[in-house]
């Protein structure tokens, strides 16, 4: 059975609509996406069109980073001897190159967790350092860890740290550690050793989507022109496109007949910022390298909001294609069906967590109401003084002692059902991850890469596989957007 069997078409997720779908396999839209109206759909390639099988994929980065420092930096051959922690660091993170640190921050760019190296920092020490102030992340020496590529890298930087610190390396200072293990992680990538161990072990690293190339084969199948626009080469793409879709239908045997233009080394984002001119890949119709947006949408005959452009980066692919280019965007979070998973084994949990939350703010309440009314007895005390009658003035001063008797007791109340909902807090959190707990969110806020998500994608989702169950002429609506005072509406 291909691709073009009908019978795929007839599977209930198709036909009874999103609501019926499991979570994992759902758009989550921001804004209201109308497919019907998408002329053109594009795809990054890595960790998007192609899922790298992790931890695997983080650890081989890990390792020849490390052995670069050691063999061309003169680094202690210490390096060598650790072992990369795959539950260390997660996407979202900001790197602080100048102190050493790593920080999650929450939607208001405050810091909410630390690490100094590996180790945990506590809240005195994180208030001594950052404060509670808006931290801008463009200043010399921070980096966001926005993609997947960048976890082993925030985990090396981290043990260098630790090996600083130590007194087991004798860097300057965390701003050369910082420096050095950009220029590793970049050289493993770009000299070619990496990929080459990719492609040779492909099936290993490069797990198949069986629905990958339904969900392609289905845009097709619309009329939409679909597009790849990539940082990596040729030669790579083409390796790991052949291993995910040559084969996969009898109509397309190999996996440019999915694609009506492919651009690769694309320099995303700055493919969005400039005009450089394409350059045409020899022996391959339809292919460039290079390029920038206004030419590719020529090429497409789409512009703006008729494209709709899917990524993982949220700088690279999200952020600048919908400033510069106004494309609506799809972000990839591969990330996301753990996390759901984890949601709805924590459900009772969760749960319990909000009607703790909800009874704790409403014995606070009350002991505000109960201290506002003792400030006023008090005032009234005062300000009345000689004119009361000694039986007025004792009435005010028995009032009081009750109000401050039964303020206190909520206050304590509110104290226990704090301590019960930390330890009940902390224990789900650990679930996600022990160090930083959801990426989504830190306690009630929204964390920074959970804000970045709501202003700039249309729609988030963990696999392009997921494409396949929605009709590409419908529309996939976002929540209604309620305000706090709507919500009795």
């Amino acid at each position: 059975m291909t691709a073009w069997d009908p019978a795929f078409l007839a599977t209930p997720p198709l036909t009874e609509g999103e609501d019926r779908l499991p979570p994992s396999h759902k758009l989550f839209a921001l804004r209201t996406l109308p497919l019907g109206e998408i002329k053109a759909v594009g795809f990054d390639m890595d960790h998007t069109l192609a899922r790298y099988k992790s931890p695997e994929i983080d650890e081989l980065a890990f390792k020849k980073a490390a052995r670069l420092l050691v063999r061309d930096r003169g680094y202690s051959p210490w390096l060598l001897e650790i072992d990369f922690d795959p539950d260390f660091a997660v996407r979202g993170l900001v790197l602080d190159g100048l102190r050493g640190n790593l920080l999650k921050l929450n939607r208001e760019r405050q810091v909410v967790r630390a690490c100094h190296g590996s180790r945990a920092m506590t809240r005195a020490e994180m208030e001594a350092v950052y404060g509670r102030r808006r931290l801008s992340t463009a200043a010399k020496g921070f980096r966001n860890i926005d993609t997947l590529f960048e976890i082993p890298e925030s985990h090396l930087y981290a043990r260098l740290v630790d090996g600083l610190d130590q007194g087991i390396l004798k860097a300057g200072n965390y701003l050369e550690l910082f420096q050095d293990v950009r220029w590793a992680i970049d050289t493993a990538h770009r000299n070619g050793e990496m990929k080459a161990e990719i492609l040779q072990h492909r099936d290993f690293f490069i797990p198949h989507d069986p629905q990958l190339a339904l969900a392609l084969d289905r845009l097709k199948r619309s009329d939409k022109k679909l597009f790849l626009l990539t940082n990596s080469d040729w030669t790579f793409t083409d390796g790991v496109l052949g291993h995910l879709l040559n084969g996969q239908d009898e109509a397309r045997p190999h996996w440019l007949g999915y694609f009506d233009l492919v651009v690769v080394s694309s320099r995303k984002p700055d493919f969005f910022l400039e005009t450089p001119e394409p350059h045409p890949l020899e022996g391959h119709p339809r292919c460039f390298s290079g390029g920038n947006a206004p030419w590719l949408e020529t090429l497409l005959g789409a512009q703006g909001e008729e494209v709709l452009y899917a990524g993982d980066h949220i700088y690279g692919d999200v952020l600048r294609s919908k400033k510069n280019a106004s494309w609506r965007t799809l972000l990839l979070v591969p990330e996301l069906e753990r996390e759901l998973r984890l949601l709805e084994a924590k459900a009772l949990d969760l749960r319990e967590l909000y009607r703790l939350e909800t009874a704790r703010r409403r014995t606070l309440r009350r002991a505000s109401v109960l201290q506002d009314q003792l400030r006023r007895n008090r005032a009234r005390r005062h300000v009345l003084g000689q004119r009361l009658s000694s039986e007025a003035m004792q009435a005010l001063d028995q009032e009081a002692t009750q109000l401050a008797a039964s303020a206190e007791t909520l206050q304590r109340r509110a104290e226990v059902q704090f301590l019960e909902l930390e330890d009940l807090r902390r224990s789900v959190e650990a679930a996600f991850n022990p160090t930083w707990g959801p990426m989504f969110r830190d306690r009630d806020e929204l964390t920074r890469f959970a804000d970045q998500i709501q202003q700039f994608a249309c729609a988030y989702t963990g696999r392009i596989g997921n494409l396949y169950m929605y009709d590409p002429l419908s529309t996939v609506y976002a929540p209604l957007p309620v305000l706090p005072h709507e919500r009795r509406l």
